[in-house]
């Protein structure tokens, strides 16, 4: 996901058993997303709750516990949020956004993200920005969440995935449609080698295949 969370995250594989470092993926996060709008029934953003599976969360919150009281708090853990938000940027925070085909750009997060700790795992909440506001009454909206070396793996969250948060006109409703794998042989991890992911070029797409896509549109009528 970013240079030191790929470290931590193959170091904890390692300490659990020695195949788990030599598979992908390596981290595992649970993801349940608000749709943002503003008082104009645009969408404006993304707002992300990305839950961190209980090794890479064990981990990464290492040292963090300053007062000592067994718990993380937001303050504790504040730093690590702000670098995974500053790392996450050089992977364009895994969304990506489209309508009618065509990639809808993003601003970066600004203040209001955290991190929280809870049940053993890590959760980033964050809100991704629009650039442009969108009228999904007029353009059908579709955003997918995915690491494209695969390196991490993503999956919707069982209960609510994707909502519509408040001021959404009425009419608009969220599904979700589920990925087409591109080849049969990509989709078997287990023949895959290493290797395979360690060339995965920059331009690379292969963790899209796995990534169901989330719509939005609204009824006009």
């Amino acid at each position: 996901m970013m240079r030191a969370v790929r470290l931590v995250a193959i170091a904890a594989a390692m300490c659990v058993a020695s195949f788990a470092a030599r598979a992908h993926p390596h981290v595992w996060v649970s993801s349940k997303t608000e749709i943002v709008h503003d008082t104009q029934g645009r969408v404006t953003g993304f707002r992300h709750h990305w839950t961190f599976d209980e090794i890479f969360s064990a981990f990464a919150a290492q040292g963090m516990d300053k007062n000592g009281d067994g718990k993380f708090n937001r303050e504790e853990l504040a730093a690590l949020a702000k670098e995974n938000i500053e790392s996450l940027s050089e992977f364009d925070f895994f969304t990506f956004a489209k309508v009618a085909g065509k990639p809808v750009s993003l601003n970066e997060p600004k203040d209001g993200y955290y991190l929280s700790h809870e049940g053993g795992q890590l959760t980033l909440h964050f809100t991704l920005p629009l650039k442009t506001p969108l009228d999904a009454r007029k353009e059908q909206l579709k955003f997918a969440i995915y690491d494209p070396t695969y390196f991490v793996a993503f999956s919707y969250a069982k209960d609510a995935p994707a909502i519509l948060a408040s001021n959404a006109p009425r009419g608009c409703r969220v599904a979700m449609e589920k990925p087409k794998p591109a080849s049969a042989k990509e989709t078997r991890l287990s023949d895959l080698s290493e290797a395979f992911f360690d060339e995965l070029g920059e331009g690379s797409d292969f963790g899209a295949q796995f990534a169901p896509d989330i719509l939005i549109s609204c009824k006009t009528s």
